[in-house]
């Protein structure tokens, strides 16, 4: 426990206009050694001050004061106490009665987080937080149970395998999905903890707690003839010939994503290369760094065919004029017409259609970095283009490969 000590002070740093100085409430922590000093809206002199709060028996004139000076000293010591963990944030939120009631409840902390994220402009991970949020929801539906409010002490060990199995056997999650909701939730409880709505004693998650499952990565790299006959066969409609342009302008590109060749700008583009910073890690890397992409003639024909000289970005698909929100609308619509005509093209190209039918843009990303490990470039340079260096990362992107390549190497070992 967090030891804490409540008092009324005079704060004579600095003298007001009418002559007083503001006394103030000061809350002290002695693990670890921290003060801070409170507006109470209260101002006096130094010899008022001592009248009122430095004597036991204050003259007649000062008990009116005194009486609510304790008041607030008495409330403040009140609120800590009523609090599972202190910090000063949530003392402050209690004492100034910015946190109401709702705040402990888990759908009221996930709508802050959503609330968060629009604010920063982070519409995907908002929208993941909400489906989050309606998932548990649907879960206290299923249960008979008020879907209305979840108080964050209710999430238990017991609770969390009781959802996560609802995930998966009622809802058919993937288990990648269910990782997404189960983490989101965590990060939830983690902010109520924080803001000491909930005490860290019996954290539900960890090595002592539910553990959240991963998903084993599957290598979706289409075999280099694939590749081969996709590139030299002419799609049949002109939605097929875009979406064929950009899925190979992000193979091409390194696995470049859809939300980044959306924002590539005339400016980003030289004579033999082009660069960008990769949105995903925009705001979780402390040192922003610029990717370079060297320019084939592939790319080169690409980018004749499909810019837009009138517009800021390279291709036109995004306007400085949207908003955050439809920016974002505008490449999730780009993301969806690349995979919609790309698996059309890709049947008629005599793709089988088992997988014909589930191409989407990570496989270019995917099919990047098999064939560039495969053509004998190294794992550290592949790692750093998709992972900024992960080397772990990307030997789990590549672990998964066909049977025909086990039996080649195989054969290749006789002597």
């Amino acid at each position: 426990m967090i030891k804490t000590s409540v008092s009324i002070v005079l704060d004579k740093r600095r003298i007001k206009a009418n002559g007083l100085y503001p006394a103030k409430l000061r809350v002290f922590t002695s693990t670890p050694r921290k003060q801070k000093l409170y507006p109470i809206n209260f101002d006096f002199s130094e010899k008022d001050f001592a009248s009122i709060w430095e004597t036991s028996k204050p003259r007649a004139e000062h008990k009116e004061n005194r009486k609510k000076l304790q008041a607030i000293e008495v409330k403040a010591n009140r609120d800590i106490d009523g609090l599972k963990r202190f910090t000063f944030e949530a003392f402050e939120s209690v004492f100034y009665g910015a946190m109401e009631p709702t705040h402990s409840d888990t759908f009221s902390l996930f709508d802050v987080v959503i609330k968060e994220k629009l604010a920063l402009g982070s519409i995907s991970t908002a929208e993941k937080y909400d489906l989050a949020k309606k998932c548990l929801q649907a879960f206290r539906r299923h249960k008979n149970e008020g879907a209305d409010q979840l108080h964050i002490e209710e999430i238990s060990i017991e609770f969390l395998k009781e959802y996560d199995h609802y995930c998966e056997k009622v809802k058919n999650l993937s288990v990648a999905t269910r990782g997404i909701y189960l983490r989101n939730l965590r990060t939830i409880y983690n902010l109520a903890i924080k803001k000491g709505y909930v005490s860290n004693q019996g954290y539900p998650f960890g090595r002592d707690g539910f553990s959240i499952s991963t998903s084993s990565k599957v290598n979706k790299a289409l075999s280099q003839e694939e590749l081969k006959t996709l590139w030299h066969t002419k799609p049949s409609t002109p939605q097929q010939e875009m979406a064929k342009d950009f899925w190979f302008f992000s193979y091409y590109s390194y696995g470049l994503n859809t939300k980044d060749l959306c924002e590539l700008t005339h400016s980003s583009v030289r004579s033999d290369e082009f660069d960008y910073v990769r949105a995903k890690t925009k705001k979780t890397k402390k040192e922003v760094t610029r990717k370079k992409v060297a320019l084939n003639v592939p790319l080169k024909q690409i980018i004749e065919r499909r810019k837009v000289s009138d517009s800021n970005y390279l291709f036109g698909l995004i306007s400085d004029n949207d908003s955050a929100i439809e920016r974002h609308k505008k490449i999730k619509m780009t993301n969806s017409f690349i995979n919609k005509h790309f698996r059309k093209f890709a049947i008629s190209a005599g793709i089988r259609p088992e997988l014909a039918s589930k191409l989407g843009t990570y496989h270019a990303r995917h099919s990047f970095a098999t064939i560039a490990i495969k053509s004998g470039k190294s794992m550290a340079l592949v790692s750093e283009i998709l992972h900024d260096g992960n080397l772990a990362m990307t030997a789990a992107y590549l672990k998964s490969f066909s049977s025909e390549e086990y039996q080649n190497l195989s054969d290749d070992m006789v002597l």
